[in-house]
């Protein structure tokens, strides 16, 4: 009884330090190596990649496997108690004794290890953890389903959370990028100001429609180059019959360029739209795939509400020492 009972003491604080550290391991890893060895072929780091990319998972799998871990502890410091002697007393001090014990070795010490070294002990680890996560998948999948459940009932949406888990991760990838002196301050400024300023609604950000600098269509360049200086515009939007029935834009640069700048304006730039929900960065995105400088913007029911400039997304980014880089 003795030797089942150490059995089962070892058996619990192992797994109890290894679910432990690698839940550290887990949120302090740098997903971006993890990429990279995924990339280069090697399996283990694309099973954690997977694990990783749907965190769920990897949390019920470490919450069962503690829980595993605390019921075998505690089973085993039981029967080691009524091994030892019948008194009830005994029984109840004994885990008292001995927590401090499980604390530190199942807990506080291989949290400290995987903090130190995160991605090479989750690497190291890495097999023996998807074993138990194959053994775990049925009680796994109905935490997976319980956890789904809850977010549609409660209407918490996982994206944001992503979106903030994504930021702190770029942030720690370029504070060692900095570190080995590969970045300059100038880079890790940048990244800060898109983080704070990328999930910002266009709405927010352009001009109202009602506020916007426009010109009919039969203008000429003389009105172009006279309205962008004054108002400092690189784009003026172009309108046909009413300011509602935008039909594109022109560039200020390509007026002064003109040959005539008395004739009327011919060979207008598109006009891309963007809804008024959309996030910065993916408007920053659309924008720079279509090389487009100047956009309309448009509510749910496709009616025009502003105009965005590729000055109003990049201009909040490009603050101090960048501030040169100002179109």
């Amino acid at each position: 009884m003795i030797l089942f009972g150490l059995f089962l003491f070892a058996s619990g604080a192992f797994l109890s330090a290894f679910f432990s550290g690698s839940e550290t391991g887990f949120y302090r890893a740098s997903r971006f190596r993890v990429v990279l060895s995924a990339l280069d072929g090697d399996r283990i780091a694309k099973r954690l990649l997977w694990l990783i990319n749907n965190p769920s998972l990897f949390v019920a799998t470490t919450l069962i496997g503690n829980n595993v871990a605390n019921y075998l502890t505690s089973l085993a410091i039981v029967l080691l108690a009524r091994s030892v002697s019948s008194s009830n007393i005994l029984e109840m001090v004994a885990p008292v004794l001995m927590s401090p014990l499980l604390f530190v070795y199942g807990e506080l010490m291989p949290k400290n290890l995987f903090y130190q070294a995160p991605n090479r002990l989750l690497r190291f680890v890495g097999p023996l953890f998807l074993c138990f996560s194959v053994l775990f998948a049925p009680a796994v999948a109905v935490l997976w389903a319980l956890s789904k459940v809850l977010e549609k009932v409660m209407g918490q949406a996982p994206d944001r959370v992503r979106q903030t888990l994504a930021r702190k991760e770029l942030g720690q990838l370029l504070e060692e990028g900095m570190e080995v002196g590969l970045l300059q301050p100038a880079q890790r400024q940048l990244n800060d100001s898109f983080a704070a300023f990328a999930s910002t609604r266009v709405g927010q950000v352009c001009t109202p429609i009602g506020r916007a600098h426009l010109l009919p269509e039969n203008t000429t360049g003389a009105e172009v180059i006279r309205l962008g200086r004054r108002k400092q515009l690189p784009d003026i939007a172009v309108y046909r019959d009413n300011q509602r029935n935008i039909t594109g834009y022109v560039r200020t640069i390509d007026a002064l360029l003109g040959k005539d700048d008395q004739q009327p304006l011919t060979g207008l730039l598109p006009l891309s739209s963007i809804c008024s929900d959309e996030l910065v960065a993916e408007a920053l995105l659309q924008m720079q795939a279509k090389r487009q400088t100047l956009v309309k913007v448009v509510n749910r029911n496709d009616k025009i509400v502003g105009l965005l400039s590729i000055d109003q997304l990049t201009d909040p980014l490009l603050q101090g020492r960048m501030d040169s880089l100002r179109r």
